[in-house]
């Protein structure tokens, strides 16, 4: 009895322990559960507000934008790395910023939103168009001309759900949302920036400390080499007192990690070489001793014969440029490598005077199909006869004008020319439009439809060539691969810590990359880029300061074997991890201390300007005007630090003061006051500089927003899905 009364004493709380451990069997397991009451699987969040799906969403259409910009299919993981960090600093900057003018009762609607949207595709036929979307339009002109590019910006949420479009669809959000971003900034700033304020008084006593002076100086660099012999200490409290008065300096606001890495460049041998060349060469006599080029096509399996017709300007190739277009045509262009990763040969078999593009206009004639027009009302064999009937019409000199209208097959009725470019259509389409006069016509079955096209006129005309280039890239053989692979597992198998991983590396002639305070999210280490693999093995969890890698393969272009050399978790860092950062700064700092010490003794045994600057070897610089509250730009860089204490000096005297960096050996005149400005309104910049940031800093501000937040980035998670 005594055990069922303490069971129903503790009924409640056994009721909450039998229904998590329920919940718990149904989910999976306790670590499960876990999950469900953290931020395990949570890759963003902003106080509190999770952000995955609307960081992977801006993702995607960010990476849409950029390979739109800049013609890519693919991009590398460096460029990755440059969309990641965008599309995080401005979903957080906008966060937090929606915060702000929450709290002031400024919210922007659906209506705002959709304004601005109109607003920006308006600025299109404007002087001042949104530059995002001018180069985007740019883009898209280049294959369907300035119009229809402008009409599909337009039209674009008819793109959202079409098969083919949601690059471009995606590009044009990320595009809408920078400039609804960009609008909430220039206000929330503004507001932020106006919101300081600097009294009269203040900007008063400012304007009398105020000065002028006309100076001689030189500069001294503290690690020149006549200063070598200057070499300070410093001492263990030294250390810990600067550290416990600057604790905020070290704050780490991310993980970051010290990663050594060993690499092994995956590169073809002199045997390698060799045997390519050879190849090569054996495959160019076949070349030249082939009937044709399609039978040598063929017989090596090279595939179709490049038909296309080139510019100088599309060979990007130097090399490859004078072959082409300064020797006759049929001229064998015999085998040579490129930057050593690449062999080429071929030849130049056809040249003609072409225009770059043609101006048409065109009546459409469809016919049913059962895939692509399933509505059409012609049959095939009618559409035939009906196009080849407005064919003699137009030869006969009708206008195609007229008779457009009931052959615009869904174009709008302003869309009644077109520009068609020799690069991006059909080769046999183009040669027809080519070679057919002005005012001509010709006929073309395109999928579901017979097309009428008049030449309406054609670009003034450019020597073009049509040529074979064969290519043999210099790669490594199995061989070698194997080999290299073989002796970074050697490697990795010698080392247990990051000093061993230095020493085996050392043993065998391998060049170590040292990567210092490396983020979860880069994709570059030391100079080695596209190394994810090797950044997300360091942040892995478990991973620890010593850990030694396996051997890692990066794209096949070079096997790698890395160490943690250091651990740097968000938050405050210990003083044993800083104090080597620590004595570094400080033995900086006291070195330039020492010098400004040693030069003011020899002025003072009566020692010039001129003799120390010649003894240092630097030079003297007479007549600069300096003041007081000058910008540092204008104070010939002299740092403000060593400004404080030229201003300090008496007038008409010598000194040598030391900055953060440098020593600056200073002779000045007398000092004059400076007329304070109309309302202080000078006085009043100078504050708002020094207080806010130098001209009015818009990072200083977010940097305090993003102090003040609740802030969770795991987004190296994105890596591990």
């Amino acid at each position: 009895m005594a055990a069922i009364g303490a069971i129903r004493k503790h009924g409640v709380l056994l009721t909450i322990i039998i229904g998590l451990a329920l919940l718990a069997f149904i989910v999976g397991d306790f670590s499960s559960l876990r999950a469900i009451f953290s931020d395990q699987y949570t890759m963003a969040s902003v106080n509190g507000e999770k952000l995955n799906e609307q960081y992977q969403k801006e993702y995607e259409e960010n990476s849409a934008l950029w390979k739109i910009l800049y013609n890519k299919q693919t991009l590398e993981e460096t460029e990755n790395y440059q969309i990641h960090e965008l599309t995080w600093n401005n979903l957080l900057e906008t966060k937090l910023i929606d915060k702000e003018l929450d709290k002031l009762g400024l919210q922007y609607s659906n209506e705002m939103i959709e304004a601005a949207s109109d607003e920006m595709i308006a600025s299109l036929r404007t002087n001042r168009p949104n530059q995002l979307l001018a180069q985007m339009v740019n883009v898209i002109a280049e294959q369907y001309g300035v119009e229809n590019a402008l009409s599909i910006i337009s039209n674009i949420e008819d793109y959202r759900d079409v098969e083919g479009a949601s690059e471009l669809y995606n590009a044009y959000k990320a595009i809408q949302r920078f400039n609804i971003t960009d609008a909430k900034r220039m206000h929330y700033y503004a507001l932020a920036q106006g919101a300081t304020y600097f009294s009269d008084k203040m900007a008063e006593q400012l304007a009398n400390q105020n000065k002028n002076t006309m100076a001689s100086f030189a500069m001294l660099n503290p690690y020149a080499p006549v200063f070598n012999d200057v070499v300070p200490s410093v001492s263990d409290k030294e250390m810990k007192d600067w550290y416990n008065n600057h604790k905020k300096a070290f704050d780490v606001m991310e993980n970051l990690r010290d990663i050594d890495v060993a690499v092994f460049p995956v590169t073809p041998s002199t045997e390698d070489l060799q045997t390519i060349e050879d190849s090569v060469r054996a495959e160019y006599q076949r070349f030249v001793a082939a009937p044709s080029l399609l039978e040598f096509n063929m017989a090596e399996e090279k595939g179709l014969v490049d038909s296309t017709y080139y510019t100088a300007e599309d060979i990007n190739i130097d090399e490859l440029d004078s072959l082409i277009f300064k020797r006759p045509v049929g001229s064998m262009i015999e085998p040579f490598t490129y930057q050593d990763i690449v062999w080429y040969y071929g030849k130049v078999y056809g040249a003609e005077m072409r225009p770059d593009s043609v101006m048409v206009a065109f009546l459409v004639v469809d016919y049913k199909t059962s895939a692509q027009n399933p509505n059409g009302t012609r049959t095939k064999k009618q559409a035939r006869l009906e196009a080849d009937s407005l064919n003699q019409l137009v030869k006969s000199g009708a206008n195609i004008f007229q008779l457009m209208p009931s052959y615009l097959a869904g174009r709008q009725a302003t869309d009644t020319t077109l520009w068609v470019p020799e690069r991006g259509t059909i080769p046999s389409l183009y040669n027809e439009f080519v070679h057919t006069n002005i005012g001509g016509t010709y006929v073309h079955q395109s999928g579901s439809a017979y097309v009428v096209y008049q030449i309406l006129a054609k670009t003034t005309p450019i020597e073009k060539r049509q040529f074979v280039i064969y290519t043999h890239e210099i790669t490594p053989s199995e061989a070698t691969v194997k080999g290299i692979k073989s002796s970074a597992n050697t490697l990795a198998a010698a080392a247990s810590n990051a000093d061993e991983l230095i020493d085996a590396a050392n043993a065998q002639g391998v060049q170590v990359l040292k990567g210092t305070n490396v983020r979860a999210m880069d994709a570059t280490i030391s100079q080695l880029p596209n190394c994810r693999e090797i950044v997300s093995w360091a942040f892995s969890k478990g991973v620890k300061t010593d850990d030694v890698s396996d051997v890692i393969n990066l794209s096949n272009r070079i096997y790698a074997v890395a160490a943690v050399r250091n651990v740097r978790e968000k938050g405050m860092q210990k003083f044993d991890a800083v104090k080597t950062d620590i004595e570094n700064q400080l033995k900086a700092e006291k070195k330039v201390e020492m010098i400004a010490n040693n030069v003011n003794e020899e002025l003072a045994k009566g020692a010039s300007l001129q003799d120390l600057a010649g003894k240092y070897s630097t030079t003297v610089m007479d007549s600069i005007p300096l003041t007081y509250l000058a910008e540092s730009y204008m104070n010939r860089n002299i740092e403000d630090l060593a400004i404080s204490k030229i201003f300090a000096m008496p007038a008409n005297s010598s000194k040598a003061v030391a900055g953060k960096n440098y020593v600056y050996l200073v002779n000045v005149s007398n000092f004059n006051d400076v007329p304070a400005s109309p309302n202080y309104a000078g006085e009043k910049g100078a504050l708002r500089n020094i207080c806010v940031g130098r001209g009015r800093n818009e990072a200083t501000i977010m940097q305090g927003l993003r102090a003040k937040a609740k802030i969770l980035d795991q987004r190296n998670m994105f890596y591990s899905k």
